[in-house]
């Protein structure tokens, strides 16, 4: 029952993350060109612009899809929850970091 409950979660989170990817690269691709919509979208993952991703979801959801505003909410939200604790995770870990002693 488990493997069958993993498997089932594999091909739920694949159809979910091909859904998010689309959305994204029809709101880049709805301003400009196919192949310079698959260069975008690969510098904002490579240069870490996360942020930006689940309101492109969100833009091409609604705007190219015509989903209606909720359901492209619920499309962007689940990465938009990573992206941000991810951040709070970072800024935390910075703030919690002992003040470093001047001189030797």
């Amino acid at each position: 029952m488990r493997e069958a409950i993993s498997i089932t979660a594999i091909i739920a989170a694949f159809f979910y993350f091909l859904a998010f990817g689309g959305a994204v690269f029809m709101a880049l691709e709805e301003q400009m060109h196919w192949v310079l919509a698959f260069f975008a979208m690969a510098w904002l993952i490579v240069l870490r612009l996360w942020f930006i991703l689940p309101l492109l979801a969100f833009i091409g959801a609604n705007h190219v899809w015509g989903w209606n505003w909720y359901w492209s909410i619920a499309l962007a939200a689940p990465i938009a929850f990573y992206v941000v604790s991810h951040y709070w995770t970072l800024l935390t870990d910075y703030l919690r970091r002992p003040p470093q002693k001047q001189g030797v």
